[in-house]
């Protein structure tokens, strides 16, 4: 699904990433930790295609990054589900609207869109909101339409940075099981997360560790956690 051969990222002299060397196997879930500025959202925007690969090598669901040319980079992302940190939705669109859209580009029909769009908004429990304009929700409700636009797709991969980041603690489990029921029907997740409690939610993930843009093995306390 994914594999990076020593891959590297600079803004100006400073280096984002490091000589970074991973695969990923269909079917993973990882997590990806590491402090602020460790390199992890810099990782997440090359995988997309939201930053060019120009250090090292990229192999992303069969594209690869380090050739990609501008014009593929919607033929990659239709692969992904990406839930972006700053949410990227439409605040003058209706939620139903922004989750129904990743699907109208398809030129899917309109019946199929409208049995899974209605049936991600209410996994994700947003139900008596389909029809509000997104610039009235909270910011957790809106964090939830970017997940539900990501993972309406049935994408092969999601990448996930800090998606519950704005959600309370039931909020953010509920979500979790959500993420889970994609990767037990063969999604590749990979979830950029600080929380303890996230990351007890899926003891056998693999862990990725990011340090200084490097790949370093995982603190002890993370494994701890997880394990607890």
């Amino acid at each position: 699904m994914i594999h990076l051969n020593r891959l590297s990222y600079s803004f100006g002299s400073n280096w984002a990433l490091k000589d970074i060397s991973l695969h990923v196997e269909k079917g993973e879930f990882i997590f990806l930790t590491g402090h602020s500025g460790a390199g992890k959202t810099t990782l997440m925007r090359l995988l997309y295609g939201a930053l060019p690969v120009k250090r090292g090598q990229a192999t992303v669901a069969g594209y690869e990054l380090h050739k990609l040319k501008r014009k593929q980079i919607p033929d990659l992302r239709r692969e992904l589900g990406v839930v972006f940190q700053d949410f990227k939705i439409l605040p003058n669109r209706s939620v139903y609207e922004n989750v129904a859209l990743a699907l109208t580009v398809r030129s899917m029909a309109k019946s199929t869109i409208d049995k899974r769009v209605r049936a991600i908004i209410r996994a994700l429990g947003l139900e008596n909101k389909t029809y509000i304009k997104c610039h009235k929700l909270s910011g957790g409700e809106q964090q939830r339409v970017a997940i539900a636009r990501s993972m309406v797709v049935n994408p092969k991969l999601i990448l996930a940075d800090e998606p519950t980041g704005n959600l309370d603690f039931e909020l953010s489990m509920h979500l979790m099981d959500v993420f889970k029921q994609f990767h037990t029907h063969g999604t590749t997740i990979i979830m950029a997360t600080h929380s303890r409690e996230i990351l007890r939610t899926v003891p056998d993930a693999k862990v990725i560790h990011l340090d200084g843009g490097k790949i370093c093995e995982p603190p002890e306390h993370i494994l701890s956690e997880m394990a607890s």
